[in-house]
């Protein structure tokens, strides 16, 4: 009897309706600004009797190259080269072959469409390479099962292979029988997130959206009556207090709004988020649009930041950022977000992670420099734009603009000195532990063998003062801190030896 997947095999016949509807979407997306011109232009300009037709031609060769996408994408596993080989194309051919020590994850993914039709989307990454990921897009679930649990076995005989004795700050029967535990977000726990996280994003995201509909239209907007008659109404009015209102008012609306553009965010995101302690791995699901099964073994975490407020520390939510393995130009997409976990969650899965435990350290602060930029450059452009526009408006209220100025500095200066004492390096014989932020509180995490590289910098204005930047190197992306003492590099040099001499597998 054959392996499993030792024959070239293809995705599930159904799958043609995805592929179809993917290439149809990629190929439309582009078109709509023009469909919306077509509909709400000058209809006689227009000749519907050719659209249609020219889009069912359309349409009919997207369906042609769909079945030939479909037929020439095969699969298979080459147990004796130990590789996964995927061969795709139409117009030309690919061949891609991933070696089974290079395979970092295998997971899942389901649209809202793969899940109306019944099938998985299968995901792998691998190391080393700037392609992110392969996607097989349409296997039936017992497939997707299979062919996930087949790719894990052999992810983990290579990491055993490279697995040393485990430390003795955590016992056999620890890591043999761990503590299982499960995390739900509750639709409750989904609006706590949503009304107390990413304020300005959604502030920011409907700034965008207003931007690109804008520029989208902006030749119908050249005359348009609605625009002069909101100018119009500003002038109406007689005083700055009265525009001032106004605009506080329309922030406060448009603010509201983000928060509303926030939570649905949050929703779509991380609904029905499940988080489940296996033997060996977190199991993540989570998301509406996409739902996305991921596996997060401790080898490939990296990085590890929780993250906070104070809101959500009153209401005991804490967020997880797993920074994985990864190659260069894909640190960023490579962060999964774990949140609105309690404390003791949080701390499980930090444990569950790590191989040791957390142990006090010796703390390190920048130099006080590092608070005198910031006050430099957060206040001076300030004061040098209000005194050139005193001289270029006669009617400015230099009183009432000193008072504005005298609270922004002073707000200012609390704020950043408030940041600059929360700001702290703590290194331990296991691990490096970055503190930051005074209102989103970071604490960034780092196991030390897992340390690739140190890089110390010293420009010239930071000579004299004996004053460099540390930059700590990993798999999943850099760790900077400025401005500490030249003392500092001994310490580097003692991590570096520490580097050197780990045994431990650090993916």
């Amino acid at each position: 009897m054959s392996k499993a997947f030792s024959q070239p095999e293809r995705q599930s016949s159904i799958g043609i309706i995805l592929i179809f509807l993917s290439a149809l979407y990629k190929s439309l997306r582009g078109l709509w600004a023009i469909a919306v011109y077509a509909l709400l232009g000058k209809t006689s300009q227009f000749n519907y009797t050719y659209i249609v037709l020219g889009l069912t031609v359309f349409a009919l060769l997207i369906l042609v190259f769909s079945i030939l996408s479909y037929r020439n994408f095969l699969f298979y596993i080459n147990y004796e080269d130990d590789e996964f080989v995927l061969n795709k194309g139409v117009f030309s051919s690919e061949n891609i072959t991933i070696s089974f020590d290079k395979i970092q994850q295998v997971y899942f993914k389901r649209s809202i469409i793969q899940r109306m039709i019944g099938v998985y989307s299968v995901v792998i990454e691998s190391a080393g390479s700037s392609e992110k990921e392969i996607e097989i897009k349409a296997l039936s679930e017992e497939k997707a099962v299979l062919l996930q649990k087949k790719l894990h076995s052999f992810i983990s005989e290579e990491h055993e292979q490279e697995k040393p004795e485990l430390s003795t700050d955590t016992t056999s029967e620890e890591r043999i029988s761990p503590t299982y535990w499960e995390h739900r977000l509750t639709f409750n726990d989904l609006l706590k997130l949503g009304i107390t996280s990413n304020y300005f994003r959604g502030f920011g995201l409907i700034l965008i959206f207003f931007s690109s509909l804008y520029n989208q239209f902006s030749d119908l907007f050249k005359e348009n009556e609605y625009a002069d008659e909101a100018a119009n109404y500003l002038n109406t009015f007689q005083s700055v207090g009265e525009i001032v209102m106004v605009l506080l008012f329309m922030f406060v609306a448009v603010f509201l709004v983000g928060i509303v553009v926030s939570i649905i965010e949050i929703f779509i995101k991380y609904f029905e988020l499940k988080l489940t302690q296996s033997k060996d791995s977190l199991e993540l699901e989570m998301g509406l649009k996409t739902n996305t099964k991921v596996s997060l073994h401790p080898h490939r975490v990296q990085i590890l930041r929780l993250i906070t407020n104070p809101i959500q520390r009153k209401l005991n939510l804490y967020q997880l950022q797993l920074s994985l393995t990864s190659s260069t130009e894909t640190h960023k997409k490579n962060r999964i977000n774990i949140p609105g976990l309690s404390w003791d969650k949080a701390k499980k899965a930090s444990r569950f992670l790590h191989q040791h435990e957390r142990k006090e350290g010796v703390t390190y602060k920048p130099h006080q420099l590092w608070l005198y930029r910031r006050l430099f450059w957060g206040i001076v452009p300030l004061l040098i734009a209000a005194v050139v526009l005193s001289f270029i408006f006669d009617d400015l209220h230099i009183p009432v603009l000193s008072i504005f100025i005298l609270i922004y500095v002073v707000l200012f200066f609390i704020y950043q000195r408030k940041v600059y004492q929360k700001m702290q390096l703590e290194i331990s014989e296991e691990f490096l532990v970055k503190s930051t932020g005074l209102w989103s509180k970071v604490q960034v995490v780092i196991e030390t063998f897992k340390l690739q590289s140190i890089s110390v910098s010293q420009p010239v204005w930071l000579r004299r003062r004996k004053l460099v930047n540390i930059t700590f190197h990993t798999a999943s992306g850099d760790v900077r801190f400025p401005l500490v003492s030249e003392e500092f590099v001994k310490q580097v040099n003692y991590l570096l030896y520490k580097i050197e001499t780990s045994t431990n597998a650090w993916m």
